[in-house]
């Protein structure tokens, strides 16, 4: 075992006596934005889901995780796992202790493979002659009860004709029986693509087969493809995958980057896509990945690359969404969040409307396809969100909120075209809000601050509504 601990690439086994403890001191001084009913890191920094898989009895949800601070240091594996997703019990870590993950354990996915949970993860190290970047495609190994077995490499540096940028495998087992992987890449004229890699068994070495094209995709000027997720669902291939450097668009791609999906067909390594489109059109949405042996729930990261929040003078930063129920219809992806509510309530939301524990609660909103204007929330500066409907186009405004630099520099609203909305499902949870269009048609997920709040909305014209809390969950 190797102990690092070089700048911010410290891993836990270097943490000196209480010092996660006063960490968390500092994040349990935040009364305002930490959520209840959200999978968040105790201290530090989460951001992509890892890892998911269902063992038959467990959902195990594994996330990146820096422990020290809101920043993206030296990546281990936090792991959870969960029957009901309400009630989540603690397996044992991915931490980097190895040549082969000297600076840290970056994303990858997971199979259940004779009875063990195998999970593929890359491997970051730095060349010491130049600091240069050298990825390893690992694996960990760890029995159903949460207990790491064994963890070893199994690619030692990326393919001829891809840069250093090869990473986040996700396997899934072929009806022939052979284990295959996904995997993220960037070529060496520096634009992004996706490699598929076979073993036989564990003890094979990992075939190079070919790239997976993506048909009727435009990757101008895209130069990597992160978090790919390839797998069925209701009779169709869907290909999930992060494409980073898209051009923004005002009503689509409006993030520096993405989350997209292709549905369609796979054959052989060509994907024959139907339909191609964003899976978020939030401000805060990134590198989904769906539970392998589900029936295709997902999880993805409430954030972005390179953003600043203001939680991070808290020392925390960002969460996983609650877990989204996928389904296709009339070809496209449809998401269903699984939450568990206390009773509903039946309410006429008027012009200026108190609602108790609104920053914890679940509404569902009949909107009847009429222009309507929402504000959420107040405070003495002034502080609301509001959300707007007219015109086939759905709004999304965080102006008149708390923000960072960095995230003022992407724009402080953000749009979905819808050609009819009839209903709002909206997940509000102290700094999150998860909103739901016609069911799952369409979704938005952003982060918002509005410190010392008062539970009221207002509304442009009278509403029927359903309201509900949101029941917290518990970590054990």
């Amino acid at each position: 075992m190797h102990i690092f601990n070089n700048g911010k690439y410290k891993s836990l086994h270097a943490q000196s006596e209480d010092e996660l403890d006063t960490i968390r001191q500092t994040v349990l001084s935040d009364l305002d934005f930490y959520p209840t009913y959200h999978l968040a890191p105790e201290t530090g920094l989460f951001n992509d889901p890892n890892g998911l898989l269902f063992d038959g009895k467990n959902h195990h949800i594994f996330a990146q995780w820096f422990p020290y601070g809101a920043l993206h240091g030296m990546k281990h594996w936090q792991h959870f796992m969960t029957e009901d997703f309400q009630t989540f019990q603690k397996g044992e870590l991915l931490i980097p202790d190895e040549l082969f993950e000297s600076h840290g354990c970056y994303s990858g996915g997971a199979i259940l493979w004779q009875g063990k949970i195998v999970a593929f993860y890359t491997g970051n190290t730095r060349r010491p002659s130049d600091n240069a970047r050298v990825p390893h495609q690992n694996i960990a190994i760890f029995d159903t009860s949460g207990k790491l077995l064994e963890k070893r490499c199994i690619i030692d540096q990326a393919p001829a004709g891809y840069t250093e940028h090869v990473r986040d495998p996700k396997p899934y087992i072929t009806a022939e029986g052979k284990i295959r992987f996904v995997l993220g890449a960037q070529r060496e004229n520096l634009t992004g693509t996706a490699l598929i890699y076979e073993m036989n068994d564990l003890n094979d070495t990992p075939r190079l087969i070919s790239e997976l094209a993506v048909n009727d995709f435009d990757n101008s000027n895209v130069f990597m493809w992160e978090c790919p997720d390839l797998f069925r669902l209701g009779g169709k291939d869907l290909f999930v995958w992060s494409p980073q450097g898209k051009l923004r668009e005002s009503h689509q791609f409006q993030n520096n980057y993405h989350a997209t999906y292709a549905v369609g067909q796979l054959n052989g390594n060509s994907f024959n896509a139907e339909h191609i489109e964003e899976l978020d059109y939030g401000f805060d949405f990134y590198a989904p990945q769906t539970v392998e042996n589900s029936d295709r729930i997902m999880f993805g990261w409430v954030g972005l690359p390179d953003l600043t929040y203001p939680t991070d003078k808290y020392q925390w930063h960002s969460m996983l969404t609650m877990p989204r129920k996928l389904s296709l219809q009339n070809g496209k992806v449809v998401q269903q969040p699984i939450a568990n509510l206390d009773e509903l309530q039946a309410v006429e939301i008027s012009e200026n409307f108190a609602i108790d524990n609104l920053d914890t609660a679940y509404l569902q909103i009949s909107v009847e396809n009429q222009p309507l204007v929402l504000d959420f929330f107040s405070n003495d500066k002034g502080q609301t969100l509001t959300m707007r409907f007219e015109n086939d186009v759905f709004s999304l405004d965080r102006s008149q909120s708390e923000q960072t630099d960095l995230m003022e520099q992407f724009g402080t609203v953000r749009h979905c075209q819808i050609e009819k909305l009839d209903t709002l499902d909206i997940f509000f949870d102290r700094s999150v809000v998860e909103i739901f269009l016609n069911g799952g048609e369409k979704v938005l997920t952003s982060r918002f601050f509005i410190a010392n709040r008062e539970n009221s909305v207002k509304s442009s014209r009278p509403l029927q509504a359903r309201v509900a809390k949101v029941i917290p969950i518990s970590v054990e």
